[in-house]
């Protein structure tokens, strides 16, 4: 079953929710709103937490140019990444770098990844791999106070 274009925007806006947490957590769609309405001019875009909440559940999978400008300028990606794969597949593999480069654990193998990246395109999908294996596996730490 192919992925519809509502579903495939609700699961980018998805991403960028769980990756870009400049306040150490998930942005409320209110926060983002707001955020949106504060950079805008008076006769730019006009969201609604309503409008933002059918997005991020693909129930509305027709957003205007301007809203999925003012989404990318909000959280700091291309606005390509909203429409185009290639575009949304090395933002996703950037926001995945940063995440792990947050968590002190995982630090050690983005670094490593990100060097991998710059070599290839398939780069990308190694740095993914790497990152979300290192994320899935608990956190180990000795006995010896570390």
């Amino acid at each position: 079953m192919s992925e519809t274009e509502g579903q495939r925007l609700a699961a980018r806006l998805e991403y960028l929710f769980e990756h870009v947490q400049p306040l150490g957590r998930r942005h409320t769609l209110q926060e983002v709103v707001e955020g949106i309405k504060a950079v805008e001019d008076p006769g730019g875009v006009s969201l609604s937490v309503g409008r933002l909440s059918m997005l991020m559940n693909g129930k509305a999978p027709n957003p205007t140019i301007g809203t999925l400008r003012a989404l990318a300028a909000f959280f700091g990606v291309p606005v390509g990444y909203f429409v185009d794969d290639a575009v949304a597949d090395r933002t996703m593999a950037q926001l995945a770098l940063i995440t792990a480069m947050r968590n002190n654990d995982v630090k050690a193998v983005a670094l490593r990844a990100a060097a991998v990246a710059t070599l290839s395109a398939e780069g990308l999908d190694v740095v993914r791999g790497l990152v979300e294996q290192a994320a899935d596996q608990p956190r180990q730490h000795d006995d010896k106070g570390v």
